[in-house]
């Protein structure tokens, strides 16, 4: 085995110069070891050493093939490149995250000149002394030393290795078929240029899904109706990774829902169902079918049919859409896409995990009202809520106060805890205005707590049972529509029925299908569908396990 290896060493080295080698070597590390935190663990540095051996095979293929010019031009990009993440290392101690690249692509000329004041005078000194290396580097060697075949074999070996381990995944095979590039970019995230190449095709890729809602068309079923007393306030919260079996409200142990459990105590209008079923343990299934008028089985009006949005659009409301996500991502390209046509939308995270608190979003709330004070106002604020890493989710008194009540689990409770005090200032503040208000929250799906994680292939309660309330305030005097719900507040409701009941908030008559709408005499409760993360529909059933994690889960990343 030893004499293999070394012939085979001596004949890349008769084909790619040594020179050749150390070159690409050292502008793959400094280009990796510039702009990254480097933490002294073996798991850690096994993926350092994949990502610049990685790295410097990409600059040996290319510069089998270059000339002057494209050296040039590899400089330029290299450059570029570097600005990006030592900027963003500078300022925040990290290489650029993907959904702080995606905002770069969503930027505007103000918020870019913001930016450029902004670079410290670290990366104004490093930038052009990384130039000028990378430079001297690259035109130091000549394509005559690179064999662009065996340039081009250990290239292709050492991208199949991670992409293999990466495969053994049925979850990464499924997101591999449903979004190639941006899976892609997340096995290669880190590799200089590679990577940041990635982003940007898979930033493209995502926006060609924008395009595609544009050509949505009204559904045969929905018809306007001045009879109907819609909501001139409706305000839609979608929660993240949110577990109902953590809600007290919903009978746990631990108190991590005093507002809502009040509200359910003392508000005649304010509706918890209790059996609420996600359509997908995965964000992107379980939105695209929550916010659409597709479901389990058919995912087809995602793209033919209106979304929450386009009703609203459509309805005279104006629209507006605050989320603590990053505007698009490896998770949520249907929630962006949707996100990108209401009126106004803003992304007060630039991370894919979020790196602001959820009661922000209370307080952007509150502005937005005071900006339109009147006229027809539909709101969907998007939170972090529960997603995982959870000690990222809440801030020191949320875990405090679950501490104190002897929490099983504080770390998460506190999110819960957390989610519940913005959930309180959106409450208020849509009470205190002096428009109809109705508002309706519910999690995209839920969360394997022992796990840290969801979107196992074995499904379980605690990855779809997910909270869901609806609250019509006291000025809303048709109580028949709050009576029919209560009515049915203990079946299983299927959450991809929540745009039937969006479209009625917003005075939209559903015709031949509201049997799908909880408001109606005509709603007949049914069993839901799961999509799950392999592809296979399930149908929902009471004797599903309550949860698949513990060995499992540790074998299995967060998604």
């Amino acid at each position: 085995m030893k004499s293999r290896l070394l012939n085979w060493y001596a004949c890349l080295t008769e084909r790619i110069s040594m020179d050749a080698m150390v070159t690409a070597l050292a502008v793959s590390a400094i280009s990796y070891f510039f702009v990254n935190q480097i933490e002294w663990d073996l798991g850690e540095w096994v993926n350092i050493i994949f990502r610049v051996l990685f790295g410097a095979a990409s600059v040996l293929l290319v510069l089998s093939f270059s000339g002057k010019i494209t050296k040039f031009v590899l400089v330029l990009i290299y450059t570029a490149t570097f600005l990006i993440n030592r900027t963003h290392y500078d300022l925040f101690g990290t290489r650029i995250s993907m959904g702080g690249f995606y905002s770069l692509f969503e930027t505007d000329q103000r918020e870019a000149s913001e930016f450029f004041h902004l670079i410290p005078t670290a990366s104004l000194i490093a930038v052009p002394l990384f130039a000028i290396a990378i430079a001297i580097l690259f035109y130091r060697t000549n394509k005559e030393e690179i064999s662009s075949k065996w340039a081009f074999v250990v290239w292709m070996i050492l991208m199949i290795i991670p992409l293999g381990i990466a495969l053994s995944s049925k979850g990464v095979r499924f997101d591999m078929v449903h979004n190639p590039l941006t899976t892609f970019s997340r096995v290669y995230k880190g590799v200089p240029v590679i990577g940041e190449g990635l982003l940007t095709a898979s930033y493209y890729h995502e926006k060609l899904e924008f395009a595609e809602l544009n050509s949505t068309k009204q559904p045969e079923f929905l018809r306007p109706d001045s009879t109907i007393m819609a909501t001139d306030l409706v305000v839609l919260v979608i929660g993240e990774s949110s577990t109902r079996h953590h809600y007290s409200l919903y009978g746990y142990g631990t108190k991590t829902t005093p507002f809502l459990d009040k509200m359910q105590a003392e508000n005649a209008n304010f509706i918890a169902l209790t059996n609420a079923v996600a359509p997908s343990p995965l964000t992107r299934e379980s939105l695209k079918r929550a916010l659409t008028f597709a479901t389990a089985e058919d995912v087809a009006p995602y793209k033919d049919l209106w979304n929450v949005i386009d009703m609203a659009n459509q309805a005279g409301y104006y629209t507006a859409w605050l989320s603590n996500q990053a505007p698009v991502g490896a998770f949520d390209t249907v929630v962006g896409a949707i996100a990108h046509l209401s009126d106004e939308h803003a992304f007060i995270s630039h991370e894919v995990g979020g790196d602001k608190m959820d009661v922000e979003l209370g307080r952007r709330f509150a502005e937005l009202i005071k900006r339109h004070p009147t006229g027809k106002l539909f709101v969907v604020l998007h939170m972090i809520g529960s997603h995982y890493k959870y000690t990222a989710r809440s801030e020191e008194s949320d875990k405090e106060a679950m501490m104190a009540l002897n929490s099983a689990t504080v770390d998460y409770d506190a999110t819960i805890y957390h989610s519940d005090r913005m959930l309180r200032s959106v409450f208020e503040t849509a009470e205190a205005d002096s428009r109809p208000a109705a508002l309706i929250y519910f999690s995209d799906h839920g969360e394997e707590v022992s796990g840290g994680a969801h979107g196992f292939p074995q499904l379980s309660k605690v990855q779809v049972d997910v909270p869901f309330i609806v609250w019509y305030d006291t000025t809303y005097a048709d109580s028949s529509r709050v009576r029919r719900i209560k009515a049915h507040k203990d079946d299983l409701y299927p959450i991809e029925d929540a745009s039937y009941l969006i479209a009625d908030m917003l005075g939209w008559s559903v015709t031949d299908r509201s049997s799908h709408l909880v408001s109606s005499d005509s709603y007949v409760p049914r069993v839901p569908h799961i999509y799950n993360v392999d592809g296979e529909i399930t149908e929902y059933q009471i004797a599903l396990p309550h949860s698949v994690a513990g060995d499992y889960a540790k074998k299995n990343q967060p998604k």
